[in-house]
């Protein structure tokens, strides 16, 4: 497994163990944080090293409802938990509540971007 592939590994791992559903694909199931490649996705650091970046998005239930914002906070809340345990890894800024729309329906969602240093 490359080293990009291996922090994301590493980000899904910390998800699952912290109880939140991930997806890497547009196939998923609100609430959820769906990870992908964040720009610039890597570049180089201190020799051997690289830093890559990994965008983030909170996804909460549908819009139209206090609720959703709600369930949005939690799901920041338990992810930057969750990221507190990958060595290497920043704690994110997250983005103000908007609508995605996914398929046919629309969520409630914030987006961050992730950086790790790996060796």
């Amino acid at each position: 497994m490359t080293q990009l592939l291996a922090a994301r590994q590493l980000i899904l791992e910390a998800l699952e163990a912290a109880g939140i559903r991930s997806a890497t694909t547009q196939r998923f199931s609100a609430p959820c944080v769906h990870v992908e490649p964040g720009d610039p996705w890597t570049e180089p650091a201190r020799l051997p090293g690289r830093t890559s970046r990994w965008r983030l998005t909170a996804l909460a239930g549908r819009t139209d409802s206090e609720g959703a914002y709600l369930a949005l906070a939690e799901l920041i809340d338990q992810t930057d938990t969750a990221l507190r345990s990958i060595p290497g890894c920043q704690l994110p800024s997250w983005s103000k509540p908007a609508d995605y729309v996914i398929g046919e329906q629309t969520h409630a969602g914030s987006v961050a971007t992730v950086t790790l240093a790996t060796s």
